[in-house]
């Protein structure tokens, strides 16, 4: 478990370091602009009022996020225990994945950026990140499964 933490910590600092840095939107963030158009108006601005408005549901979806990486690091860690052969390349094909999926996904969101760069700058950027924050994600379960 220890080391689900640790990843999933490593991956929240990766994360804040890349939006301070390079502007890249937090994942959290990719999802909800990815996601919240399909949200009916009629459903949204309700939803706004129980949160306490759209500056706190912002930040309640910032800070959430941070117990969200944490939580996945967790997962991982709990997937990994279970492999016992062959651990590395499976471990590398299910980062490799997660992160080709994250692409599909939110491949329509991926052009933001909260330095203004342009859409397929910002985008690929978003994507070189996605990826070094899956590979360390995978690379601290490793290493505290070989080490702690």
């Amino acid at each position: 478990m220890i080391g689900g933490v640790l990843a999933g910590l490593s991956v929240l600092l990766g994360s804040l370091v890349a939006r301070v840095a390079s502007g890249v939107p937090l994942p959290v963030e990719f999802i909800s602009d990815r996601f919240l158009p399909f949200v009916p108006v009629e459903a949204f601005v309700p939803s706004l009022g129980v949160v306490g408005g759209p500056v706190l549901a912002k930040e309640l979806a910032f800070y959430s996020s941070f117990l969200v990486l944490v939580g996945i690091g967790i997962a991982a860690a709990h997937g990994y225990e279970r492999i016992d052969r062959h651990r590395l390349p499976i471990l590398a094909g299910a980062a490799v994945s997660a992160w080709l999926l994250a692409l599909a996904v939110l491949w329509p969101a991926l052009a933001s950026n909260y330095h203004g760069l342009p859409p397929d700058a910002a985008r690929a950027l978003a994507a070189g990140t996605l990826a070094v924050l899956f590979l360390l994600l995978a690379a601290v379960l490793d290493l505290t499964r070989r080490y702690a």
